[in-house]
């Protein structure tokens, strides 16, 4: 009965003693904005009330966050001031890295089992120290939820904090974090002042100024707007200029340019001469379309020829082609010119699989009727570039590339097929990357040796 009575007492002491140091920390903090009065206050209090004899705070370095340093210390034989110790490193670094107090009552043992979990965080630093530590409480100083430094307590006795004393430093640490608030703001305010002191200095400094330099100011202004209405000049000019070579882009391709490749030859001005490319060349045919045309309204086939040519002309386009013809039951287009493409057979190939899904799937949309088309590959080298005069200019293509591409598109009539490429097509794209069936070698109108034919649909 007697001890509980004792721990009773004890309890109320320690209570009373809470709210003594609190309010007397509270007082200093609201009557002065010096922090080493503050710290010296608070270690003189802790001291006294509840006999911390060993006390030092640590706060975030300004010049590199990732470390602390001791602002003050109390009872030790060297105070330490400026001594760092990395955040995250040492049983401080760990509190400050993790924004949570931390009690050893039993320092040698503790820091064994927390090396054994995390070996990286604890190292020895040259802090201010007593020999033979027991026990620790370290609690991190916030101010809201950033980090300003650290509060740490030691003694030479085992288990001689309990968790009382975490409370305890945990409203003392809410105190120091309110002071440290307080003088960074009267430091702020402080800066801000000798700013606008120095500010109003240099205004009255200008003002006398201003009379024997406004002659100087307006010719300088006088200067500044020649160069700006020559900059605003030079502006309109190169508008201008990159506006006539977007039309003449228009007047060669029309609308059969993807935006990529429209920005391309703008920044070739516009001049496509005439010169040797890689290509992929495509030909595309829809199959009987005259007996379509002569059995329908002419309203009726214009309708099936703006649905159909419109998607096939997108889906050239986004596979980075050029559609350089467009018949009436077909088109002629080309991967890799005028700007340069090392996918340009990739791309012909995706673009043709795409344009046989894109007219099933209008088909099977009631869209369009049951149709089918033929699609011709080849690759090579051809002669691109703008052919005619000033009023009337083509980008045409010229060479055997071009012929075979022809060929093989018609070639489809005779396999009964969809999709044929030649053998150079074949090549580039890769026998593992499509289901491919080896036609052999076919002798084409024209052209002096067999060429490879290849069916992918």
């Amino acid at each position: 009965m007697k001890a509980e009575i004792d721990n009773i007492l004890d309890l109320i002491e320690h209570q009373k003693n809470v709210v003594t140091i609190i309010h007397e920390v509270s007082s200093k903090v609201n009557s002065s904005l010096d922090l080493d009065t503050i710290f010296n206050s608070v270690f003189n209090l802790l001291d006294r009330y509840f006999d911390f004899k060993h006390i030092m705070i640590l706060l975030v370095d300004k010049e590199d966050p990732g470390q602390l340093k001791v602002a003050a210390s109390h009872g030790y034989d060297g105070m330490g001031i400026g001594a760092a110790v990395p955040i995250g490193k040492g049983v401080i670094g760990i509190v400050a890295k993790n924004k949570k107090l931390l009690r050893l009552s039993n320092i040698r043992r503790d820091l064994n089992y927390i090396k054994s979990a995390s070996a990286s965080d604890i190292i020895s630093i040259d802090l201010p120290g007593i020999e033979n530590c027991a026990s620790q409480l370290a609690v991190p100083l916030l101010i809201q939820e950033d980090l300003v430094g650290v509060i740490s307590v030691e003694s030479p006795d085992l288990n001689l904090f309990n968790k009382n004393d975490e409370e305890l430093l945990e409203m003392i640490g809410v105190q120091i974090g309110i002071a440290i608030n307080n003088a960074r703001q009267f430091n702020i305010i402080e800066f801000t002042n000798a700013q606008l002191k120095d500010l109003n200095e240099n205004l009255e400094r200008k003002v006398k100024e201003r009379t024997r330099t406004l002659a100087k100011q307006k010719d300088k202004i006088e200067v500044q707007h020649t160069l700006l209405e020559a900059q605003h000049a030079a502006l309109e000019e190169e508008q201008n200029k990159t506006q006539k070579m977007l039309e003449k882009i228009e007047t060669l391709f029309g609308q059969q340019v993807s935006k990529e490749i429209a920005q391309e030859l703008v920044t070739m001005e516009g001049e496509i001469d005439s010169k040797l490319y890689d290509v992929t060349v495509m030909f595309l045919d829809i199959r009987d379309f005259t007996a379509f045309a002569d059995s329908r309204a002419p309203e009726e086939v214009a309708s099936f020829q703006n649905v159909v040519f419109g998607e096939l002309l997108d889906i050239v386009r986004e596979h980075k082609g050029i559609t350089n013809q467009i018949l009436g039951d077909g088109i002629m287009a080309v991967f890799g010119a005028p700007v340069t493409s090392n996918s340009h057979a990739f791309d012909a190939v995706t673009a043709g699989y795409a344009i046989l899904d894109k007219v099933k799937e209008l088909a099977e949309e009631g869209k369009i009727p049951q149709i089918r088309i033929g699609i011709g590959l080849n690759s090579g080298k051809v002669i691109a570039g703008n052919i005619g005069n000033a009023r009337r200019k083509q980008y045409s293509l010229t060479g055997t590339t071009v012929i075979i591409a022809a060929r093989i598109e018609q070639l489809n009539k005779v396999y009964k097929s969809q999709f044929l490429v030649s053998e150079e097509v074949y090549r580039e794209i890769g026998k593992n990357r499509y289901t491919i069936t080896e036609l052999g070698d076919v002798e084409l109108k024209g052209i002096e040796q067999a060429v490879g034919i290849y069916q992918l649909a």
